[in-house]
């Protein structure tokens, strides 16, 4: 490497530094996904840690990072963020890598800092370098897996091959369905490589992989097997998921984070108009780079079929486990994919002939991600987690909320917001009905939350028409109406984005048969939970008001 592509090279890791830097603070706090992380890491070690950890659904390794960072570094809300940071920007430096060893003669050096620019200014990345959960290192690892992956399709040498082993494993420990990348990327090599190149000790280091995996084999048993819950209880799939994915890694327009809306021409064609925002930052950034993955094939080398056998076989496995109920379709879950399809673009970019084309192109693509996410109030950096913890322990705080009262959280328990009202010194009375607990305070019947989930629209449809639950009625009256004191307020935390039917609106869904099964059950027994709450206490206490911060609603309610 030159001085001047050294120079270059210390330039994109800065930039993607400060990238990921700017706004790394956010008010709202950690969302309920970073909160678990933080809560589980959190626990006390060994014995509290390790059950924490067993009964969680992703893989254990990332707990071990964060618990070891949390031992040097505290746990403020920055210090976590940070903790995605770091894995984020040494993924800049590791792309570099990988296409320079994908290209190691001509066009290789720009090759190498095309790959990193990419990925510095990838508003993907750059959203989970600022958030408390497993992606920013799983990206980092993936990157590295494809890194050695490619030295050893160069040259399967012990030590190349081991180091393949080494990131296999991290893997498969630090991300649930790492497994699945991890077979179908040693399948293609095999596959792939060429036959006096595998006279190594590949197959050795296979059964490596294997053998040191299984300690992870009934956790993954415990959790296909015999799943806690059903992800598309609460987000059906749709066909629409696959296009947003592309959208999301190429451009700086991020729609599949949590869930994607319903459908991708909407946000193309909406209200009669065109939607001129959605296709000038997501539509043409995208198209520039798969032109560029289209390009990166021309060259016919015998890695880009090992390359896309792996991308394929990966990304197939993941829409039929989405298309069966498995798992949400959601963009972060095929994180290990991104480090190739950024390669790829790379490849595609620093090959093309025709100069004038090759600098427009590039031009284009990066200044409307850097335009997007510098101005643009949705940029990765401004992205509001609505669900912050931080912003319905705000709500209340500045609802007056004094020891006495009693708040009632729905669908997240109180040991969700005990970090921001330890840190207000609030310190209420709170229960929920959350959607760990509601088939013991909703359901009539015996009902465990295992068959809620599984069996909910059968079980509840009844319930939800229901004008009179005894359940709910005796757990308000036992743990509310009964203990409030004149003056006393009474709140009811509501997460909108999952409880936004009515009493009506509910009752109308489910007497259609069609609307019954098109919506998920989440958003059905959410709505019921905070229906019949909201009248109940309006039954008892006098209304005094809600407030709406983000994604929460927290209704007031005083015992007159």
């Amino acid at each position: 490497m030159n001085k001047n592509h050294t120079l270059f090279l210390i330039l994109i890791v800065l930039l993607g530094l400060l990238l990921r830097l700017w706004n790394i603070d956010k008010p709202e706090g950690m969302w309920n996904d970073e909160y678990l992380t933080w809560s589980i890491a959190n626990l006390k070690f060994p014995q509290d840690f390790f059950k924490g950890v067993a009964n969680n659904c992703h893989a254990p390794l990332h707990y071990f990072y964060l618990k070891g960072w949390m031992a040097i570094f505290k746990d403020s809300d920055v210090s976590l963020r940070v903790s995605s940071l770091v894995p984020g920007v040494i993924s800049i430096f590791t792309m570099y890598l990988c296409a320079k060893e994908y290209l190691v003669k001509k066009h290789g050096e720009l090759c190498a800092l095309a790959a990193a620019f990419i990925t510095a200014i990838s508003g993907f990345l750059i959203y989970f370098s600022q958030e408390v959960r497993i992606y920013s290192l799983t990206f980092l690892i993936a990157s590295m897996v494809l890194f050695y992956s490619l030295k050893v399709f160069n040259n399967p040498s012990n030590k190349n091959c081991w180091m393949l082993t080494l990131f296999s494993l991290l893997l498969i420990f630090e991300h649930t369905i790492g497994f699945v990348f991890v077979l179908f990327n040693v399948c293609a090599l095999i596959a792939f490589m060429q036959r006096k190149k595998k006279e190594n000790n590949l197959f050795n280091n296979i059964l490596a992989i294997v053998i040191l995996s299984l300690p992870l084999v009934p956790f993954l048993f415990n959790l296909f097997a015999h799943p806690r819950y059903f992800s598309q209880w609460w987000a059906p799939f749709s066909w629409s998921k696959l296009l947003f994915y592309f959208t999301d890694l190429f451009s700086p327009v991020l729609k599949n984070i949590s869930n994607a809306p319903p459908s991708f021409l909407n946000e193309i064609f909406s209200n009669a108009a065109l939607n001129f925002g959605f296709i000038v930052f997501a539509l043409v950034p995208t198209v520039i780079c798969i032109a560029f993955i289209i390009k990166a094939f021309e060259n016919g080398r015998r890695v880009n079929y090992y390359l896309l056998t792996l991308f394929v076989a990966t990304f197939l496995t993941v829409l039929v486990a989405a298309l069966f109920g498995k798992i949400i379709f959601l963009t972060k879950y095929l994180i290990e994919l991104y480090p190739i399809l950024i390669l790829l673009v790379a490849v595609g970019w620093s090959t093309m002939k025709l100069k004038g084309l090759k600098i427009s192109l590039a031009t284009i693509f990066s200044v409307l991600t850097l335009f997007y996410i510098v101005v643009s109030y949705t940029s990765p950096v401004r992205l509001t987690r609505l669900e912050g913890q931080r912003l319905a322990v705000s709500a209340l705080k500045d609802m007056g909320v004094k020891n006495s009262d009693r708040v009632l959280y729905l669908y997240y328990p109180p040991s969700r917001f005990e970090k921001y009202t330890k840190e207000d010194n609030l310190f209420f009375y709170a229960n929920s009905i959350d959607k760990y607990n509601f088939p013991y305070i909703v359901y009539l019947g015996e009902s465990n939350t295992y068959e809620a989930f599984k069996r909910g629209k059968e079980l509840y449809r009844d319930i939800f028409l229901m004008k009179y639950n005894n359940k709910i009625s005796s757990f308000m009256s036992d743990n509310y109406f009964s203990k409030l004191k004149k003056g006393d307020k009474f709140f009811i935390v509501e997460l909108k984005t999952v409880s936004f039917f009515d009493e009506k609106r509910l009752e109308n869904i489910v007497l259609n048969e069609e609307q019954y099964n098109r919506i998920p059950f989440l958003y059905l027994v959410s709505s019921y939970a905070k229906n019949y709450t909201l009248k109940e206490a309006r039954k008892n206490l006098a209304y005094r008001g809600h407030w709406d911060s983000g994604s929460w609603r927290v209704y007031l309610f005083e015992r007159a």
